[in-house]
């Protein structure tokens, strides 16, 4: 063999050891970081018969795999925005807000909100000093100008999901979108109340004409609450009662004679409709369950009114489930999906490309992505509340440090060695 051939291998040696040192080092110095994928350095052999008139010159290369499969270390938070993907999968990120931009996947959920953009709103001012944007506000006009919010991992790339419809019904084969969650992204409508149910207890030694009350309040197709009163009247069958409605603001005509059973009851499932015309011009049409009004004993007492419907609701707060479903909590309380979190897989999910901050990107080698809902086919599911740290394990990687030094330290001799042949060599032929 060539004398050059003789240098090479070891220095070749001691090349790729330090890459995979480089490997190892970085491994250590990310264990903490979220989301970080290990790397290992895997080698290959190096053949030539011929390089600058020398023949037989060998060795070896390094190069880096991701090992981008193995979970990584769960930690629990209080903040609501981190979730971490429970299985395989990554989350889908874009760097554009319109979804124009490069297409990027991450383990890290620790995600965070970015403005992008703002947007007028034009409303009205509710009673409570919030802002009703649905159109048919009362109150006084207000416009001003926000600015729009969206989720965001770390780097600032914005985090896709499948928007929901009013109803939570999702469309897991359209594209995904970037997902604005400020205060002004969603609405939730009003409605008006179409039923309710009374409870209450009459006296049953009432005398004919005597008059008992109860009040209460329903919504109005805007979502304001109108007050109205349940009058009831003794009338001179025993145990039957009139009831009429009174609204404050509003006429009614709706009347109805109940006749109470020697138990005191009435049917059960027994209702009476109620209409009521209220002075702005809006209607109520209202079933109102009665099956749990009384006559019995001697005093008068009110217990319970329930209705449907409810107020216009801004958005105040959201949280991811199992399913990766985000959901919006309203002021008016109701609560319902906003959007749904894609799970990115590959066929080779190790050939994906490193990019800075903890991110993929798609190659041949990886395949293209699939993306999927979570616990479909028994597939990944998502965790609240937790974060992802590294896949980093510290006991292999000090092992490999060990080998790796090992190997190291053996292609220097070796190096050593042959120069210190090549000086010999040199001052025989002097």
């Amino acid at each position: 063999m060539a004398m050059y051939g003789l240098l090479s291998a070891p220095a070749l040696g001691m090349l790729t050891q330090s890459s995979a040192f480089g490997t190892i080092s970085q491994n250590i110095a990310n264990i903490n970081t979220g989301g970080y994928r290990s790397e290992r350095t895997r080698f290959e052999t190096v053949l030539g018969q011929t390089f600058d008139n020398n023949s037989d010159i060998g060795g070896l290369q390094a190069y880096r795999v991701n090992n981008v499969k193995q979970q990584g270390e769960f930690r629990a938070t209080t903040n609501s925005r981190d979730v971490a993907i429970n299985g395989q999968g990554l989350f889908v990120v874009n760097t554009e807000v319109g979804g124009g931009g490069e297409t990027l996947f991450t383990r890290d959920g620790a995600l965070e909100l970015v403005t992008s953009g703002t947007e007028t709103i034009n409303g009205n001012l509710r009673d409570d000093g919030s802002i009703d944007t649905s159109g048919s506000g009362s109150g006084p006009a207000i416009t001003f100008t926000i600015d729009k919010a969206f989720l965001a991992d770390k780097n600032g790339n914005f985090v896709q999901g499948w928007p929901a419809d009013e109803t939570g019904a999702v469309n897991i084969t359209a594209a995904p979108t970037s997902m604005r969650v400020d205060n002004f992204a969603f609405l939730s409508d009003s409605s008006a109340t179409t039923t309710a149910s009374l409870g209450l207890r009459l006296p049953a030694n009432a005398i004919p004409g005597q008059v008992e009350k109860a009040r209460a309040s329903v919504n109005v197709g805007t979502g304001d609450l109108n007050s109205l009163e349940f009058v009831w009247t003794r009338t001179a069958t025993p145990q039957q009662w009139t009831l009429t409605i009174s609204p404050i603001n509003g006429t009614s005509t709706s009347t109805a004679n109940f006749t109470f059973g020697t138990d005191s009851l009435l049917a059960a499932g027994t209702t009476t409709p109620v209409a009521i015309t209220w002075n702005d011009g809006q209607t109520s049409a209202i079933t109102l369950d009665v099956s749990d009004v009384r006559s019995v004993g001697t005093n008068f007492f009110y217990s319970d009114f329930q209705k449907n419907g409810r107020g216009p609701g801004d958005l105040e707060s959201f949280t991811f489930d199992l399913e990766g479903f985000v959901n919006g909590s309203f002021t008016n309380g109701i609560v319902r999906p906003l959007y749904r979190l894609p799970i990115a897989t590959f066929t080779n999910a190790d050939g994906l490309e490193n990019r800075q901050g903890n991110t993929f990107e798609e190659t041949v080698a990886s395949g293209q992505a699939t993306l999927r809902a979570a616990s479909v086919s028994g597939f990944a599911q998502f965790v609240p509340f937790t974060h992802e740290k590294s896949n980093v394990n510290l006991g292999t990687e000090f092992n490999n440090m060990i080998l790796v030094q090992q190997a190291y330290n053996s292609a220097a001799t070796v190096f050593k060695t042959v120069d210190e042949m090549t000086s010999v060599a040199a001052d025989l032929k002097s």
